[in-house]
């Protein structure tokens, strides 16, 4: 099925139904409530805390989960934390805000997220939402150190939303390339690429090889989507009272608008290479340039979970928060907007599906330029730095083969109607409609926060 069949048998335009009388608005749902974050210190979590905090003016208090640290109090990692230009603008409207956060020692990788008693007691009596950010995000870090973060912590998470007095939402961020054997990815619960159990009893074995870990993968390209599959087989078949969101975002960029146009502080995901490709350290990537690479602005993730939580009822629901299948773009597509974000640009990649042709271009056009200009360097008695460069490339462009050599049509129906749904005014204040984003607008946006966040470049 192509995308045009797709898109015209279900992804109807969704348009604001009326709103009822007895609606409630986003902010006053979170008045007077309580909120627990795990991953607050993350992308991903910095954004949400923020807008929670900006927005939703009346919240009481929000609990985030922290690691203990050396020579720093709890208080003294919030105030880091608020530090940071991503709450700079919540700090001039309401320069007491950070008294509202409260850190919770603890770490999601041990049993009862290793938090004492007392901080167990304070959110079993005082939270009613719960929102675990937090996971691993390492495609390739060690296998049981995966499985024990982002199944066992959700688990743990999960254990203590059931014991919560008065639960009124359990959000759980996932990834939409947890499913990946599916070429149209809609917003219901999958088969787990394996048995829990399974996965348990392999884990206790004393040595297992990277084939034997292969082979437990199935399709899956690596142990963080493997991981976060499993996470959500947990949650589906134990969350029982519990009502639980399950929200899966693509690739999540740097933001659209808030708190800052293009706020990115991590080279993760699409972040490095596109780096790399604009700055013409990267000429060639594995895949077509038809295929879809599915971005989406992490405000828009943070706004779709504060929102669902909202207006969460007592099933399970699952939305994706994805562009492909509302609002495409293509690998060429990203290419050509990429030259439209300077005057003296000329970004060109070749695409190749054949990873022997993948080798040869990368050393002709990438590896045998870096290793002249750090000759260059040497010669004139300057330190070489293009060959590093390189290899970073490299390791991180591997990690990204797989996802762009495929391309999937990820749904994002239950989201929009969600959405179309809310207020005008809430519309306006948590946009997450991904038909909204104009992509050649955004990818400026994306480069402009990139060089002024992660490089430091001035304007």
């Amino acid at each position: 099925m192509t995308y045009r069949q797709i898109n015209e048998f279900d992804a109807e335009k969704f348009t604001a139904a009326a709103v009822p009388t007895s609606y409630v608005s986003v902010p006053d749902f979170y008045a007077g409530k309580s909120i627990f974050i795990t991953g607050g210190t993350g992308f991903l979590g910095k954004v949400f805390l923020e807008k929670l905090l900006y927005s939703c003016k009346d919240v009481e208090t929000v609990y985030i989960l922290i690691r203990e640290k050396k020579g720093k109090t709890p208080q003294q990692r919030v105030e880091d934390l608020f530090n940071k230009p991503i709450f700079s603008r919540l700090k001039q409207k309401d320069s007491q805000c950070m008294k509202k956060v409260t850190a919770i020692i603890g770490d999601l990788s041990e049993p009862g997220l290793g938090i004492s008693k007392d901080d167990e007691e304070l959110l079993l009596q005082k939270v009613s939402v719960v929102f675990h950010v937090a996971a691993n995000v390492q495609f390739y870090k060690e296998f049981k150190e995966i499985i024990n973060t982002n199944v066992g912590g959700t688990k743990y998470v999960l254990q203590l939303c059931q014991r919560i007095k008065d639960i009124k939402a359990f959000v759980h961020i996932s990834t939409a390339y947890c499913h990946t054997d599916q070429k149209v990815l809609e917003e219901r619960i999958y088969p787990p690429p394996a048995e829990l159990s399974e996965v348990l009893k392999f884990l206790q074995q004393p040595q297992h090889d990277k084939k034997q870990i292969k082979e437990l993968f199935k399709k899956q390209p690596n142990s963080y989507t493997f991981a976060k599959a499993l996470a959500e087989t947990y949650i589906a078949e134990n969350c029982g009272r519990v009502p639980t969101i399950i929200i899966r975002p693509s690739i999540i960029s740097a933001s659209l608008k808030e708190p800052l146009p293009g706020w990115v502080d991590s080279w993760n995901g699409a972040t490095g290479l596109i780096t790399a490709s604009y700055n013409g350290a990267n000429r060639v990537l594995l895949g077509e340039g038809g295929n879809f690479l599915d971005l989406i602005p992490v405000d828009f993730v943070a706004n779709l979970a504060i929102v669902a939580a909202a207006k969460c009822t007592s099933s399970l629901k699952v939305y994706n928060c994805c562009s492909s299948g509302c609002n495409p773009l293509t690998l060429k597509q990203l290419v050509s907007h990429m030259n439209n974000v300077g005057f003296d640009k000329n970004v060109s990649i070749i695409f190749t599906n054949n990873k022997a042709s993948l080798s040869t271009l990368t050393f002709f056009l990438q590896t045998t330029p870096s290793f002249t200009a750090d000759m260059f360097l040497r010669v004139t008695g300057k330190s070489p730095r293009y060959m590093k460069i390189q290899s970073k490339l490299t390791i991180a462009r591997n990690a990204l083969n797989f996802f762009t050599c495929h391309s999937w049509v990820m749904k994002a129906d239950n989201s929009r109607r969600l959405y179309a749904s809310l207020s005008l005014h809430d519309r306006h204040t948590f946009p997450c409609d991904p038909t909204d984003i104009d992509w050649k607008k955004y990818i400026t946006i994306y480069i402009e926060g990139i060089n002024q966040f992660l490089m430091k470049k001035r304007s």
